[in-house]
């Protein structure tokens, strides 16, 4: 049974809170990356922005609608536009990234790696010992490491 820390990738890609997001489509677009961790000057690490965050800012803006019930304007959906216009809006990693991270540890099998990610709907995790990232896996990792368990 092949492990994390058989098929993650040791060097993974990071920028810091403050990386301005048109350095980080740069890096996107010219190093051919899927994913990037965000971390503090300590390097610990506090978000990931994925292809997928850098797609949904350039999309339209969800205005929200509305009802009117007895003279009151009731908002469906304020919290969704919120968070669309603060993605909209954002101009570093900061205003970007995914806080929520879901995160593995070295020892944790191929068959758990690819139950999270099928469950949560996520294509990278981070490989998290102690306090430190340690790599990453990606969605194609696992498939590679399918491949040549078959």
């Amino acid at each position: 049974m092949q492990l994390a820390q058989d098929i993650m990738n040791f060097d993974p890609p990071y920028c810091l809170l403050e990386t301005p997001v048109q350095e980080i489509i740069k890096r996107f677009s010219d190093e051919q990356l899927t994913g990037i961790l965000v971390v503090d000057h300590e390097e610990h690490l506090c978000g990931i922005i994925t292809e997928s965050d850098l797609v949904e800012q350039q999309a339209k803006l969800h205005v929200p609608t509305a009802i009117a019930l007895f003279d009151m304007i009731l908002p469906l959906g304020e919290e969704r536009f919120e968070q669309e216009l603060k993605r909209l809006q954002a101009l570093e990693a900061s205003n970007l990234m995914v806080k929520n991270i879901v995160t593995v540890s070295p020892d944790d099998s191929l068959d758990t790696i690819a139950s999270l990610m099928s469950e949560v709907h996520i294509h990278h995790l981070p490989v998290i010992e102690g306090d430190s990232v340690v790599g990453i896996i990606s969605r194609h990792d696992v498939v590679k490491a399918l491949a040549k368990e078959r």
